[in-house]
């Protein structure tokens, strides 16, 4: 029962006040993913936790606050290479199709960070894509367009050889299909934890190893900054961080941000466990080409 009147209070609270926040042109989730298979387009993708570097706010869990990352947010935020797109999330323009807790955490974040968020965005026309690609299953009420995603994301590495760039705990596809359908799959292996203090050995040996290939980036707000310079570079970079969470939970048809075996997740209320299961070890340690 408190709960739920605490959810009450906060939907009640943040709700008359969020009118006066732009409606900003976000794609959708598909349209998201078709203009990245046809138009081979990089992506960098802002959620809450880029916007509050970008904000100068506060640390968040994978990355400390610093003038440096929020400049350079800021700068892939704002910008416009024909080859990249960036991506917010669709909840600044409509919250209707998440779960109740959802609703009321982007509600309260737009009410409380709205003007700032509204400051740092200035192209208020761009027409950004959807950061919610790989978050496409645990927040929403319905959970029938989830595979339909899925088939989708696939399309973007099928055939392709991939490079993931991933933190150390990521461990993208490990256990699981999700790249089964990839050509070749590499890993570049950086820190779990403020991995923008090593960003320029990270930028330069992704150069090193993914010309001529899909990369795919796992690194919190690092990737955001790192899909932008490597588009400028004129590779293909997109920032897909927390698909495979939401794969694994789509798979065990999760209810709630449950722990998954192998990996670290910082939205799960425990993580116990980061041995991967001994089947999957020597095919995860052989993809490994790089530890930063």
């Amino acid at each position: 029962m408190k709960r739920q009147l605490y959810y009450i209070y906060w939907f009640f609270r943040t709700l008359p006040l969020r009118r006066n926040f732009p409606k900003y042109n976000v794609l959708s989730v598909e349209e998201t993913i078709t203009d990245i298979v046809t138009n081979k387009k990089s992506l960098s993708r802002f959620g809450d936790g880029e916007f509050r570097l970008v904000n100068r706010e506060r640390n968040i869990v994978f990355q400390s606050l610093s003038n440096e990352i929020a400049d350079r947010l800021s700068e892939v935020l704002n910008s416009k290479l024909p080859n990249h797109l960036v991506a917010i999330p669709s909840s600044f323009v409509s919250v209707k199709e998440f779960k109740r807790e959802a609703k009321i955490h982007w509600l309260h974040f737009i009410n409380q960070y709205g003007d700032q968020i509204a400051q740092s965005i200035t192209n208020k026309k761009y027409v950004f894509g959807n950061a919610f690609i790989s978050r496409f299953y645990i927040d929403y009420q319905s959970k029938k367009d989830a595979v339909k995603v899925v088939r989708l994301l696939k399309e973007i590495w099928n055939l392709k050889d991939v490079v993931i760039v991933e933190g150390e705990f990521s461990r993208l596809g490990v256990g699981n299909d999700l790249f089964g359908n990839a050509k070749t799959l590499q890993r570049i292996i950086c820190p779990s934890k403020d991995a923008f203090s090593k960003y320029d050995t990270i930028l330069e040996i992704a150069k090193l190893h993914g010309k001529h290939k899909l990369i795919l980036i796992a690194l919190g707000p690092t990737a955001s900054v790192l899909a932008y310079d490597l588009a400028k570079s004129n590779y293909w970079a997109i920032d897909i961080g927390h698909v495979d969470v939401e794969y694994m939970w789509m798979l065990q048809n999760a209810k709630n941000k449950i722990p998954i075996k192998g990996r670290y997740v910082a939205e799960a209320a425990s993580n116990e466990n980061f041995e991967i299961q001994e089947n999957d070890r020597e095919l995860y340690r052989s993809s490994i080409i790089c530890n930063i």
